[in-house]
């Protein structure tokens, strides 16, 4: 420029000076022009002189050709996915938080040991809010989210069980060997948690992974052992057979029987040769076939979730409207199936929790505000207190079901629950120290 202002030069950056006005390029010009507001553009050009402003508008065409050629940086069709997903998430997130936290309170018996033997760990953010017929409304449960539960929920929860959820699979693996891609993700979360930096909580210490009995039977043994090899903290596997007929649309096996089945029963088979615990999750017009599957096999220890899921039993649900007003026949035939398991099968223990679900039909989910702990053991303390007795403490095991069962209530309500329970029913300490700590201690050898 001829005659630039002085207060041009001193904002195009180092080696422009007044006495030197050539040194101004038009890629300094560019990057002036873009951090500059419109207004004060509009009053530095009417500083200069036409001849100038020519000048000025022949280099930001000359420096916007050079930008044209240059290569440019695209955000992939991928990556573009992911982004939009966080930003969903985190909008969801915010509506559940905000609903949870109407509901708070103090913690009771701060010191009574816990150990949780039933949560996840998940990334699902893909479903961009779809929540599998409501049950899964925090679609993404990492470190962060277990430490703001587990360690910030105040109770004093000292070791936890990851359950599979057929997250972080290999997918460069034969599909075979898929599951051993969750398995050494899961042994990486409990490394963080066994380094000490996030307190005495040791998260995922006892690890149940999955194999497609089904497809591959025997076959799995390779896969169990890769598994055994990989983690320290690897206790055995879950197959999730839950498939009811009354259910329109959410089972979550395509048919009903898996346990039944002679190629899913070979790949069984190696589980007492390895050591291995089965974790069982049906519903209750399954349990029939978890009677079977421990008397075949009386050397494998088996853990029935969340008291074998008796759908309806709180409530209609809108998603089985077969078993709508049965609710005395659904308890009914769920009570004489497990009191059957508990007296022919003693390798057969129970995790006690898992009915904050909707598929119970209580409606816990859609109240205008949380349920209180009062509440919440005034609702499920008939169902679990008969499991208890029935079982006996030192076959039953509390368990948190988290995140899933977060779409009723927090993890310190639930907690909660479970305590004043068992204390307004009088159950000993000693076996309320089974209930709480205990049996999973045992059982998953932490």
């Amino acid at each position: 420029l001829s005659t630039p202002p002085s207060h041009l030069l001193r904002n195009m950056g180092s080696g422009c000076s007044a006495a030197s006005p050539a040194e101004i390029k038009p890629a300094d010009i560019s990057a002036f022009v873009g951090r500059t507001s419109g207004d004060a553009l509009k009053a530095l050009l009417s500083s200069i002189s036409a001849e100038d402003r020519a000048k000025l508008t022949q280099a930001l065409k000359q420096s916007s050709d050079m930008d044209q050629d240059k290569p440019k940086h695209t955000v992939s069709e991928q990556m573009t996915k992911l982004l939009e997903n966080r930003r969903i998430w985190e909008a969801n997130r915010a509506k559940l938080y905000s609903w949870l936290a109407q509901t708070s309170e103090e913690v009771l018996e701060p010191d009574l040991e816990i150990i949780d033997p039933h949560h996840h760990i998940w990334d699902m953010r893909q479903l961009r809010g779809f929540n599998m017929f409501g049950m899964m409304k925090q679609q993404y449960y990492m470190t962060d989210d277990l430490a703001d539960d587990f360690v910030g929920g105040g109770h004093n929860i000292t070791h936890s069980v990851f359950v599979t959820t057929h997250a972080f699979f290999n997918a460069d693996a034969e599909p075979l060997m898929a599951p051993l891609g969750e398995v050494q993700f899961v042994q990486g979360i409990a490394a963080q948690f066994a380094s000490g930096m996030y307190g005495k909580f040791r998260g995922a210490a006892g690890i149940i992974g999955t194999a497609d009995l089904c497809k591959y039977g025997a076959d799995v043994e390779r896969l169990l052992v890769a598994c055994k090899a990989a983690s320290s903290n690897y206790r055995g596997i879950r197959c999730n057979a839950a498939h009811d007929a009354n259910i329109q649309k959410g089972n979550f096996h395509g048919s009903p029987g898996m346990y039944m089945d002679s190629t899913f029963r070979a790949g069984f088979a190696l589980l007492e040769k390895h050591g291995l615990i089965f974790d069982a999750w049906l519903f209750f017009s399954q349990l029939p076939d978890v009677y079977d599957l421990a008397k075949t096999f009386p050397g494998t220890t088996i853990v029935l979730n969340h008291i074998g899921t008796p759908l309806a039993a709180l409530g209609n649900f809108a998603g089985a409207p077969g078993y709508d007003n049965k609710q005395e026949e659904i308890l009914s035939t769920w009570k004489e199936q497990m009191a059957k398991i508990a007296k022919d099968c003693p390798n057969v223990y129970v995790k006690v929790g898992g009915c904050a679900i909707p598929q119970l039909g209580h409606g816990l989910d859609t109240r205008d505000k949380p349920a209180t702990s009062e509440e919440v053991a005034q609702l499920f303390q008939s169902l679990y207190l008969w499991t208890i007795e029935t079982f006996g403490a030192n076959r039953c095991m509390f368990e948190s079901n988290f995140p899933v069962d977060k779409v009723s209530m927090s993890y310190t309500v639930l907690w909660n629950a479970y305590k004043r329970m068992t204390k307004d029913a009088g159950i000993a300490e000693d076996d309320r120290a089974l209930l709480f700590s205990g049996t999973a201690k045992r059982v998953y050898k932490l």
